[in-house]
């Protein structure tokens, strides 16, 4: 299967095997496979890095288990060349960087790409997958795991990414800011690199690739590839070929709140869409800037809110609401409750409905021939809970 890599990667590891004598004699059959093997320990690297938590940016080094890289060896004209002796190589051309502080004793050597060589210059090329990922699942097999979501599993192998549309579009927008996220309890602003790219678009090709992966939270949320991807990929994607429009709830989990709380300036506000906007500019914040504390503060926290320009403002414009809100924590983990609400709703409701579609949480993406009867069918599944429901 293939990946995207920056142009430079393979410059440099071409470079590099040209120049090892001990590779002179080989056949052009031969050094495609050591280039292959290369790339794909390049890449095994970066998927490593990539999924350490610790890491931001690519800067930090991440351990790799020496028995983990034992699979990349190869035997050509009757010698055998290890992990240790293709790393070097990597060394040697650039790409990557070995941290040989911790190389003696219980600690094994820790790893990172350059990242000088990171650009939005990439190119597709092909990988050894069963050595970057281990016991991958085909469609069958999830569907064996899993046999209650057979339909929103099958749906979402007939999912594509127009991935030349999003590269263009990735790089045309390269340097913007980002959605902030929340890591640890902390709102981290986030730009778009040339590193986030690269992640971007092999994250798509493996939708592409059907190289899916799948999992249902305690609370029913329906996890995958799909729901973990980038948001910048959506307008790029298609069901079958076809292209798809989002129905999307307004303000799902403040909304989703009202059902379980008593305040009917809170329930007119969330039902109005309005709520994220009044408060942002209560407390001087733009819409999108608060939405993110809000899920910080409020909705995902489990610590009581008692202080400071949130609940401040929230008992000025909701008086009692914060109160509720604290006593509640005290029942239930309010994060959780709003997820299972969601999921009972868009999960086993809407993703059962005799339509195609992809779900993504709180949002829905479908033909647009059925829109209209899923909005419907969205909001007739609010209503079932006291709620009045907005669109986007």
């Amino acid at each position: 299967m293939k990946v995207l890599i920056p142009i430079a990667v393979e410059n440099n590891i071409r470079q590099s095997l040209s120049k090892e004598v001990g590779f002179i004699d080989n056949t052009e059959l031969q050094n495609k496979k050591v280039m292959k093997l290369l790339i794909t320990l390049w890449f095994y690297v970066y998927e490593c890095q990539r999924k350490d938590n610790e890491i931001f940016n690519f800067q930090g080094y991440t351990e790799i288990n020496t028995k983990k890289l034992e699979k990349f060896k190869m035997i050509i004209n009757k010698k055998k060349f290890q992990y240790a002796f293709f790393l070097n190589m990597l060394l040697e051309a650039e790409t990557i960087n070995i941290n040989k502080k911790y190389s003696q004793g219980n600690f094994c050597k820790s790893y990172r790409i350059n990242t000088k060589i990171l650009c939005n210059n990439f190119e597709e090329v092909e990988i050894d997958f069963d050595k970057v990922y281990c016991k991958i699942r085909n469609k069958k097999s999830w569907l064996r795991k899993y046999p209650t979501y057979k339909k929103q599993i099958k749906e979402a192998y007939e999912t594509d990414i127009d991935i030349a549309e999003y590269i263009k579009w990735l790089r045309h927008n390269r340097g913007i800011n980002l959605k902030p996220v929340i890591e640890n309890g902390i709102v981290k602003q986030r730009i778009l690199t040339d590193d986030r790219i690269l992640d971007y678009v092999n994250t798509a090709l493996k939708v592409n690739y059907k190289n899916l992966w799948f999992t249902i939270s305690k609370e029913g949320r329906f996890y995958n590839t799909l729901t973990n991807m980038s948001y910048t990929a959506l307008p790029f994607i298609k069901l079958k070929t076809k292209e798809i429009m989002e129905v999307d709830v307004k303000n799902c989990q403040p909304l989703l709140l009202a059902s379980i709380i008593d305040n009917e300036m809170y329930r007119a506000d969330v039902e109005a869409g309005v709520f994220y906007d009044r408060v942002a500019e209560e407390i001087g914040k733009t819409r999108n800037e608060f939405k993110t504390l809000s899920f910080q503060f409020i909705f995902f926290a489990n610590r009581k809110l008692k202080s400071g320009r949130i609940y401040n403002a929230l008992n000025k414009l909701y008086p009692g609401f914060v109160e509720q809100i604290n006593k509640l924590r005290d029942e239930i983990h309010i994060s959780r409750k709003l997820q299972e609400l969601e999921a009972d709703i868009m999960v086993n409701k809407i993703g059962r409905l005799n339509y195609k579609m992809m779900l993504r949480h709180d949002a829905v993406f479908v033909f647009e021939e059925d829109y209209d009867v899923i909005c419907e069918q969205v909001k007739a599944e609010f209503a079932k809970l006291g709620l009045k429901v907005q669109i986007k």
